[in-house]
């Protein structure tokens, strides 16, 4: 279960059991509208040239006497692009929203607008998608496109793949406070990456490594690159030198690597650089992995089935990999973007050097436990009432016995505790109930060990913790005892609904069931 988009866009998550059903499906099969309606607006220049009228924006008979459309039919279409954030508008004039101006404006450094065009190129692979899941029916890779000859695809493409990285750069950069000495750079994209830490860090001395296959970086575009300072070598001469350049490089960076079904070659190619690292060096993988975002890592995976053969792979295999050959391995670090990272050095130490938020380290390993979902949340969202609390005392079987009183604290208690932490996750889970609540002790313990040494669990119901229970005798586990956020007066369904999430009351023992907790670090 991925968690629930209250926006414009419910069809990038996954299916929620407490939404209608058939509503879910029908916005499915309606997906592809509004990437229509995103690609028919940069078609029409439609962006350029509302921003050309300037602050106060454009009326819509203004609009069509520029755009050269019909007055009726632009009516219905703006307010589309104003539900989705695109534009806005104010006394009947139509502006640019900030996403806007950032990302579809040709002026703008963090453009994206060629990358779009080129996922519309992609998507008319889509139509194929039948096809290409039947048997002894090879994929047949359409390069042919009904306005766009060949030549301009390819150079769409290489425009694409640099906008594209260019944003994952952005971040990718930031994880090092510091940098110096020589570094390599691998993968499509790796002359944008290049640039981007030049940019921070102009004396490096920074590789690039070029080669059709399976590194896909082009020869050509290096001609292109902002600065004449980067070295370039191919997969084949890395092989040959590797021996005696051994310990020179303080970073090796591949990015966008693991598209083939068979990643693990890729791999193996990738670990012959592994000499070359200095014993301080670290190892930087970027890609997107099925662990983050998932849906749009398994989406990503289709495409890159119907255009490349290939597929996105799991984080935890590269990360076992690695840790096969000895390597100090980091858990996948998520990006804000779709795609994550996997850092590795041969020393243990390596982490420490890297601008790593501890959210960021936690979150995954916590999803590895086996939860639904772990929501980075504010405390001060969470929220307090007498009601839970009375709804705990007068509408629950299990009011005032040993297993539900153990667990539960009061609720002026439960509004100081809160106010001393600055840092939360919301966790979600299913049923059984022991088997939640122990998943929330390692949780607790997880966090513990990674630095939160005020980790504090809340979990769900009552408690259902040793596998058997005499409710006459005084609790012997109060170790692993916790308290329960319903009987602690945290109202569950307004605190999950303040962060996203959607949740329902019952009407029949048969309907899904979810679980939340609340882990609060500090």
């Amino acid at each position: 279960m991925t968690k629930q988009n209250t926006t414009a866009d419910p069809f990038l998550t996954g299916y929620d059991p407490h939404t209608h059903g058939g509503q879910f499906l029908e916005n499915l099969a309606t997906a592809n509208w509004l990437s229509e309606a995103l690609f028919t607006a940069l078609e029409l220049n439609f962006f350029e040239i509302l921003n050309a009228f300037g602050d106060d924006g454009a009326s819509i008979p203004a609009l069509s006497e520029k755009l050269g459309t019909d007055n009726a039919a632009l009516s219905s279409f703006l307010p589309l692009l104003e539900s989705l954030g695109l534009i806005f508008c104010y006394q009947k004039n139509y502006s640019n929203t900030i996403i806007t101006r950032r990302y579809l404006l040709s002026s703008s450094p963090d453009y994206l607008g060629d990358a779009i065009k080129f996922r519309k190129f992609q998507s008319q692979q889509w139509h194929q998608l039948k096809t290409s899941l039947l048997k002894n029916k090879p994929i047949k890779l359409n390069q042919e496109s009904e306005s766009l000859s060949p030549e301009q695809i390819n150079q769409l493409k290489k425009k694409a793949i640099h906008e594209l990285t260019r944003m994952k750069a952005l971040e990718c950069v930031k994880f090092f406070p510091k940098l110096s000495g020589k570094i390599l750079i691998g993968g499509p994209g790796a002359q944008t990456m290049a640039d981007c830490f030049i940019d921070t860090f102009p004396t490096l001395d920074i590789t690039i490594l070029i080669d059709d296959n399976p590194f896909q970086t082009d020869p050509a575009a290096l001609s292109n690159l902002k600065r004449p300072v980067f070295n370039s070598c191919s997969i084949d001469e890395l092989d040959t030198t590797a021996a005696k350049s051994q310990h020179i490089y303080s970073l090796i960076l591949f990015t966008g690597l693991f598209i083939a079904n068979d990643y693990q070659s890729i791999l193996d190619q990738l670990l012959t650089c592994l000499p070359m690292l200095k014993p301080q060096g670290i190892l930087m993988l970027h890609d997107a992995f099925d662990e983050h975002a998932t849906l749009m890592a398994r989406l990503s995976g289709v495409n890159r089935m119907l255009h490349f053969g290939g597929k996105v792979c799991s984080g935890e295999s590269i990360i076992h990999s690695l840790q096969k050959t000895g390597l100090h391995v980091s858990p996948l670090i998520p990006l804000e973007t779709d795609t994550a990272v996997i850092f590795a050095s041969q020393s243990p130490d390596f982490i420490n050097a890297l601008s790593l938020s501890p959210l960021k380290r936690l979150k995954h390993p916590l999803l590895a436990i086996g939860f639904d979902d772990v929501i980075e949340i504010a405390p001060d969202s969470v929220v307090v009432t007498e009601f839970a609390k009375n709804k705990c005392a007068f509408g629950c079987s299990s009011a005032n016995l040993k297993h539900c009183q153990a667990n539960e604290i009061p609720l002026a208690e439960t509004k100081r505790l809160l106010t001393t932490y600055s840092k939360a996750f919301l966790i979600k889970g299913i049923p059984g109930t022991g088997e939640f609540q122990r998943k929330m002790l390692e949780a607790e313990r997880l966090a513990f060990t990674g630095g939160y040494h005020k980790a504090f669990v809340f979990w769900a119901g009552p408690c259902h913790i040793c596998p058997s229970c005499d409710l006459t005798a005084p609790c012997l586990n109060t170790k692993n005892r916790r308290p329960s956020m319903e009987g602690s007066g945290i109202d569950v369904f307004e605190t999950v609904r303040n962060n996203g999430e959607t949740l329902k009351t019952l009407v029949a023992k048969d309907e899904f069931v979810k679980y939340y907790g609340l882990l609060l670090l500090e």
